[in-house]
């Protein structure tokens, strides 16, 4: 799997009771389902706890922006792969992405310190070491510490023409928890209830078959946040009192 890609990123909202038949239509217009069929994503957003920079480039519209973030597929670290380590930047639609797995021991080492160690530093080749020392450095710069969990189902499709490849994910039961670690360890907050996200990521542009799904289900690009729209929830429920 790659470490460093581009990519255009496009996004839809869509109410959740038409996702059956927003599926059905995937499949007769000649996307094909990823094999894992649907799984569980689970991101970890590190930020500065009281200024919230990168939300905070988000709400204020910024065309560059930047997000740290661990993720794991599953609900918890129990039984996975390893814990995806991110930074993703975005100029408009345009994604810049970087990441590197690491296994879970060496993700709660790393939480500690928020250094490298010697260990890790061997088993990683160079590209991975790059990402790893950025993601270091982000944290340090401007104090970033984990501090909210966005969690969702996600439907995964791929559309082939060629050489060139567009996945298109459906994403809902989005929600939110302020908290410093992986695992629901109280309710989180509904995010969007009742609605989906439709992620569209593709290198060049849209085949004509997309291109009908959206016109069919009237749909409009805007840029929802995952992230943006946790914390407001996460925030909206924890009103300060004065």
């Amino acid at each position: 799997m790659k470490n460093t890609f581009y990519r255009f990123e496009f996004k839809y909202r869509i109410p959740q009771w038409k996702l059956r038949g927003f599926e059905f239509d995937c499949l007769q217009l000649g996307l094909e389902r990823d094999p894992n069929s649907s799984y569980i994503v689970s991101s970890l957003y590190f930020d500065k706890p009281v200024l919230l920079p990168d939300y905070d480039d988000k709400a204020g519209g910024f065309l560059r922006r930047k997000k740290v973030r661990a993720r794991i597929y599953g609900e918890t670290i129990d039984n996975i792969d390893g814990v995806w380590l991110e930074i993703k930047e975005k100029y408009d639609m345009m994604i810049y992405k970087r990441r590197i797995i690491i296994s879970v021991s060496e993700w709660n080492e790393l939480l500690k310190l928020y250094t490298i160690n010697n260990a890790l530093r061997r088993r990683l080749n160079d590209k991975e070491r790059r990402i790893l020392e950025e993601f270091i450095f982000d944290i340090a710069s401007v104090g970033r510490r984990p501090h909210i969990l966005v969690s969702y189902k996600r439907k995964p499709f791929f559309y082939y023409f060629g050489s060139r490849k567009v996945r298109l994910t459906l994403d809902y039961q989005i929600s939110a928890l302020s908290t410093s670690r992986f695992g629901l360890i109280k309710k989180p907050m509904d995010v969007l209830s009742g609605w989906a996200v439709i992620e569209l990521k593709y290198n060049e542009f849209l085949p004509v078959a997309i291109r009908c799904l959206i016109e069919k289900y009237n749909l409009r690009r805007d840029a929802y946040s995952k992230y943006a729209l946790g914390v407001e929830a996460v925030r909206w429920f924890n009103v300060p009192v004065r």
